[in-house]
C-alpha cells in the first residue's frame, strides 16, 4: 500500500524520509517484524498518532543544567582539536586502559582486544563486562573487502535527534570471513522510552555506563574507510552514520566507501514478497540464530549469512572467531550452521522408479545402451 495518498502516513511521527519509498519499503524495515511496530502501523493506518516518542534527558532541568547542554551543542561545531580537550568520558572505570589522555578509545591491537573481558549480553541493567570493540583495520585498503553492518538507534529520524545506540560490523575479504568485528555500544545523551527499548532490548541505564559517540566515532570511521559498506535498508543506517560523524567534523562517510542496500537485492529477487531480514532468514533457511531483540552484531552476522546466499549460494557459514582467515581466499571453513538431510526412498517409490525406467528402456533403446556403457 502506498502512503503517496494517505496523509496520516505521510506525516504521522513514526514516519521519516524514505526517499520516494513505497509504504512497502516501510514493512519491510527490520522493525517491521515486531509485535508492537505492527501496531504502530495498524494506529497510523486509522488515522491515530504514533505513540513512539523520545524523552530527552533535559526534562525538568535546571536552568544551569540547560546552559550546559546548549554549551554541549556548540561544542559539536567546534574542531575537533577543540572536541578532544572538551571530550566527556565515561564514569566505567574499565574502560581506562582502551582509551587516550583525552577519552577516546584507541584502535586496539591484538594485546588490547585479549584484555577485555567476556560480554554476558545483559543489556538490561548496569554491565561493566562490556568493553568496546574497536578493532585497527589492518585490513584497510585489500581489495575486495566487504563490512557487514547494522545499527541500533533511538528512534527513526536521524535529522531531528535520534542518536545511534550500537554498532555491528562483520568483516570480510573476497566473500570470507576473516574473523575482525567491530561492536561498540553508545551513549545517546537523551532517554529512549519503553517502546523502543521492547524492540531491541537495550535499556537506558546500561547505556548510561557506555562511552558517548565522540570517544568511539573516529575509530569507527577509519575502519570503514575504503570499504564496500553491506546493510539491509542501508540509507537509514548511512543517515545515522552520516550524522553522528558530520558532528565530529568528520568528511561525509559517503565520499569514502561504497554502499551496497541487501534489501535492494532482495526487492529484485523475491519481488512482492515481504524482505525483512527475519523474513529472509525464514526463505532462505540461513542465520538461525535468536532474534527476540535486534541487536546490531547479532544482525550484522545474520545478514552476512543473507547477503551471501541472495549473491551467490555462499549459505550457513560459520560466523565465529574460530574462522580465520579470508584474505586471499586462503579460509579454511571449519564447520557449518546447518546439517545436510538424507532422503531415503521407500521400497515402493523404488519400485515405481524400476518400472518407468524399464518404459523408457523400450521405448528409446539407444538410451539403454548408454546406460550400459557408464
Amino acid at each position: 500500500m502506498s502512503t503517496d495518498n494517505n496523509p496520516v502516513l505521510n506525516h504521522s511521527a513514526l514516519t521519516r524520509d524514505f526517499s520516494d519509498a513505497s509504504f512497502d519499503d516501510a514493512q519491510d524495515m527490520e522493525f517491521a517484524d515486531s509485535e508492537i511496530m505492527g501496531d504502530i502501523f495498524l494506529q497510523a493506518l486509522d488515522g491515530e498518532p504514533a505513540p513512539i516518542t523520545i524523552q530527552t534527558s533535559t526534562t525538568q532541568t535546571s536552568k544551569a543544567q540547560i546552559s550546559h547542554t546548549q554549551n554541549d551543542d556548540v561544542s559539536t561545531q567546534s574542531s575537533l582539536g577543540e572536541q578532544a580537550a572538551h571530550l566527556p568520558t565515561s564514569a566505567n572505570p574499565h574502560f581506562a586502559v582502551f582509551t587516550n589522555p583525552q577519552g577516546q578509545f584507541v584502535p586496539q591491537d591484538d594485546s588490547l582486544i585479549a584484555q577485555r573481558p567476556v560480554f554476558n549480553g545483559i543489556t538490561s541493567q548496569p554491565n561493566p563486562t562490556f568493553i568496546p570493540l574497536l578493532p585497527i583495520a589492518k585490513h584497510k585498503g585489500t581489495a575486495n573487502r566487504q563490512l557487514i553492518l547494522d545499527t541500533e538507534t533511538t528512534g527513526f529520524e536521524a535529522q531531528n535527534g535520534d542518536r545511534i545506540i550500537e554498532v555491528g560490523i562483520v568483516e570480510m575479504i573476497n566473500r570470507r570471513f576473516t574473523g575482525e568485528k567491530l561492536h561498540v555500544y553508545i551513549n545517546p545523551k537523551i532517554e529512549m522510552g519503553e517502546e523502543v527499548i521492547r524492540v531491541h532490548g537495550i535499556h537506558n541505564v546500561f547505556l548510561n555506563d557506555m562511552p558517548v559517540f565522540e570517544q568511539v566515532g573516529e575509530a569507527i570511521y577509519d575502519f570503514l574507510q575504503g570499504a564496500e559498506l553491506i546493510a539491509h535498508n542501508a540509507g537509514f543506517d548511512m543517515s545515522f552514520l552520516q550524522a553522528e560523524f558530520a558532528r565530529l567534523g568528520l568528511p561525509d562517510i559517503n565520499q569514502t566507501v561504497t554502499v551496497t542496500d541487501s534489501l535492494a537485492i532482495a526487492k529484485r529477487m523475491f519481488a512482492g514478497q515481504r524482505n525483512t531480514l527475519d523474513a529472509l532468514v525464514k526463505r532462505l533457511n540461513v542465520g538461525k540464530q535468536d532474534r527476540t531483540f535486534h541487536g546490531a552484531l547479532l544482525d550484522a552476522e545474520i545478514l552476512a549469512e543473507v547477503y551471501l546466499a541472495m549473491t551467490g549460494g555462499q549459505v550457513a557459514l560459520a560466523i565465529d572467531d574460530d574462522v580465520g582467515g579470508g584474505v586471499g581466499g586462503a579460509t579454511e571453513h571449519q564447520r557449518f550452521s546447518t546439517t545436510i538431510k538424507r532422503f531415503l526412498a521407500s521400497s515402493d517409490a523404488e519400485q515405481a522408479h524400476l518400472e518407468w525406467l524399464n518404459a523408457l528402456k523400450d521405448n528409446n533403446p539407444q538410451l539403454a545402451e548408454n546406460w550400459a556403457s557408464v
